[in-house]
């Protein structure tokens, strides 16, 4: 029995800028609620049209509201930044931030999530694994910032935050500003996705999870499935895009990225 790991497609070369995924108009929660009560309010007594219907309707017509975030900034993120002996080399840098809406669950929540980058490692290995994920060591995560509390929480602005050796210890850092890291199964990130292994041309990477819909994932070495994730996100709370690598001379290089949030009204 063949019990390997089938190969991930490869990614698409980007030469271009990257384009969000959602366009458009983009309607604010209050658009959303006055259509759904127009809806609900048509037809007669018992006649009138159900509010789950109406919210079907509207999701049909992908009528909601949504938080974007994009970058275009070239950034190289050596893992030999933090070499320690042994040898070890691992580095975290804080690339792109989205907030959330500032609106109760109750009212609405995230329904969906979306990464993009283009991005490429050093472009070559020595051990193999040259144009596939296997031995890919420079990747992307995400994790959820949460605000202490109104009065404390400062801005989180992405080219003013220092590098660290893991974004678990960027912890007492961001709890200094206001800010603290979501846990999930003794976790603070969700693997986003790996850059091709030895590939310096620029490519497209793309992830997206949708909340209550398993991600399937062809090759658990190119991506992360963000069980939870979604789940979690939270009024005001910030999403983050990290750009990793780790061993001797491994370098990951960005030029873009996106991340892009969809609600469900409920």
């Amino acid at each position: 029995m063949d019990t390997s790991i089938p190969a991930a497609v490869m990614p698409p070369l980007c030469y271009g800028h990257l384009q969000l995924t959602r366009t458009g108009f983009n309607p604010t929660v209050d658009d959303v609620i006055e259509a759904r009560d127009i809806l609900t309010d048509l037809g007669i007594g018992s006649r009138k049209i159900p509010i789950e219907i109406a919210l079907m309707i509207l999701s049909l017509g992908y009528y909601h509201p949504r938080q974007s975030s994009i970058k275009e900034l070239e950034a190289i993120y050596e893992a030999d930044e933090f070499w320690r002996p042994g040898p070890e080399a691992s580095i975290a840098g804080l690339y792109l931030t989205a907030a959330t809406l500032s609106v109760p669950d109750t009212i609405a929540r995230a329904k969906s999530i979306t990464f993009q980058m283009k991005a490429a490692d050093q472009g070559w290995a020595d051990f193999g694994g040259d144009g596939t994920y296997d031995n890919s060591h420079t990747w992307y995560e995400t994790s959820i910032l949460r605000p202490q509390s109104e009065s404390t929480a400062t801005t989180i602005i992405n080219t003013n935050m220092e590098n660290f050796r893991t974004p678990g210890e960027a912890r007492d850092y961001l709890r200094s500003h206001g800010w603290d890291m979501v846990e999930s199964n003794g976790t603070v990130v969700w693997r986003v996705h790996n850059n091709v292994t030895a590939c310096r041309e620029y490519r497209h990477y793309r992830v997206d999870w949708v909340a209550g819909i398993p991600t399937e994932v062809d090759d658990p070495r190119a991506m992360g499935d963000g069980q939870g994730f979604l789940e979690l996100l939270r009024q005001d709370d910030v999403v983050t895009l990290w750009a990793r690598a780790e061993q001797q001379a491994w370098v990951n290089k960005i030029q873009e990225a996106t991340i892009e949030i969809e609600y469900e009204v409920l």
